[in-house]
């Protein structure tokens, strides 16, 4: 059946012809049904996902953008919420009750099942950036000193509510990690042999308290499909998988780049305008007070620039390539910072490049915007001035734009949380310092 667009879901409603909605639900993808019901009251959508069994809703509600989500379970009763929740990953469930009031979250779990609801509450009890709140409860695991015939037929009965089971966990009768075995070896193993014969010892494993962006280099680094996640007695509480760690990529560079432009990251395009004042307004109060800095810094040098106005012409260029040049440095070292290519103690020669790379370049642009100045102006030694400033303004933007996301790191902050303001006022303050100070001493010969 053809994907529904949202008016013919619509019409449909109104129709009552719900046993085309109902087969759209269930020969359609998950994820293009979510995409469809989008646009719907929550009330239309709960409608919709009555429709089919609880896993088919769970599914397609799975698919739902999270604020989506977190709107439907405002508006809907408890039971109809618990309902799909309980049939959901339970790293997924934990999010969104993690965004609901407590209370409401609270009324939600108590008519969920208890084994779902422990695991839920298991999962919600870590902090939101911890391996812990994005693991699933949902692994294979089987026992060391089962058969290999015991084994697999283990796992054909627990395989339909397994997240995975090409990777599959081996546990010591208190639950601990011994190994690892893969399903492949499971199969070519003869069947009297034990699991713990064939099952590889050295497995790789993270602490729940483990940062999810840590959690998500290592799998990327060792290509793994999915990671064990252990306590401090090494007992396998649970896995986190790709397509979690999918969307630990997508939250982080998201972050970033909101934290690069002075954004809070709960807003979204389509945010209440009266929240999204709320939430840009702080940052940029902060960015009217380092203007100010700014403008404080040219009003020292207003006699100099009322004795020759072509320093009013070219102390934008100045602030301007090095608030650009800036940017750049910012941008190479935040994400060297997430991508782990930079440590802490290895700085030092990030700093030093990006130093070099603002030098060079602003000898670069320094020439080119010199030689322009002289002839627009008719004065060599205003040229020379644009020359030096451009140099020294370069170097002042390599420096800051390295080192600020470097401290941020140091004091644990995120390191693009607010950087671009810092580095801009550097650049901003420098270069207009740097531009007057030097056409101030010099003033003799462009006048």
């Amino acid at each position: 059946m053809r994907n529904l667009l949202l008016p013919e879901i619509q019409a449909l409603l109104k129709e009552k012809r719900l046993d085309v909605l109902k087969e759209f639900c269930e020969e359609s993808h998950p994820a293009d049904v979510a995409d469809a019901l989008e646009g719907l009251d929550p009330e239309d959508i709960s409608q919709i996902l009555s429709l089919v069994s609880a896993e088919r809703a769970a599914e397609i509600f799975g698919h739902i953008q999270d604020h989506q989500q977190v709107k439907f379970a405002d508006a809907v009763d408890a039971k109809t919420v618990a309902g799909l929740v309980q049939e959901m990953d339970p790293d997924d469930s934990a999010d969104l009750l993690r965004e609901l009031d407590e209370s409401d979250a609270a009324e939600i779990l108590r008519h969920v099942r208890k084994g779902d609801r422990e695991d839920v509450k298991l999962i919600g009890s870590y902090p939101e950036d911890t391996a812990g709140a994005i693991m699933t409860t949902e692994f294979a695991s089987l026992r060391e000193d089962m058969t290999v015939d015991e084994a697999l037929e283990s796992l054909r009965r627990e395989a339909p509510d397994k997240e995975t089971i090409y990777t599959i966990y081996v546990v010591d009768s208190g639950g601990r990690l011994t190994g690892v075995v893969s399903l492949k070896d499971l199969i070519l193993a003869a069947p009297t042999k034990r699991v713990s014969d064939i099952a590889e010892r050295d497995v790789i494993s993270m602490s729940a308290d483990a940062d999810q962006a840590d959690v998500a280099k290592k799998m990327q680094d060792y290509d793994f499909l999915a990671m064990p996640i252990v306590d401090r007695s090494r007992k396998l509480l649970g896995i986190v998988t790709f397509d979690d760690v999918m969307d630990v990529m997508r939250d982080e560079a998201t972050e970033d780049m909101y934290y690069l432009a002075s954004l809070n990251t709960d807003e979204r395009v389509f945010t209440n305008p009266l929240k999204s004042v709320r939430l840009r307004a702080p940052w940029l109060l902060v960015n009217l007070g380092t203007a100010i800095l700014a403008a404080f810094t040219v009003s020292l040098f207003e006699s100099t620039i009322a004795k020759y106005v072509g320093l009013a012409v070219m102390m934008p260029i100045v602030a301007g390539m090095g608030g650009n040049a800036g940017a750049q440095s910012l941008t190479v070292i935040v994400r060297g910072l997430a991508l782990g290519e930079v440590s802490i103690h290895g700085a030092w020669r990030a700093l030093m490049k990006e130093i070099g790379v603002g030098f060079l370049n602003g000898a670069i642009n320094g020439a080119v915007m010199g030689m322009i100045a002289g002839v627009w102006f008719k004065n060599f030694w205003l040229g020379l001035i644009m020359f030096a400033s451009m140099i020294i303004n370069l170097v002042i933007a390599g420096l800051f734009g390295a080192l600020v996301p470097l401290v941020l790191r140091t004091l644990r902050l995120d390191p693009a949380l607010g950087s671009s303001i810092f580095v801009t006022t550097a650049t901003d303050v420098g270069g207009f310092f740097v531009f007057l100070g030097l056409s101030t001493l010099l003033i003799g010969h462009l006048v």
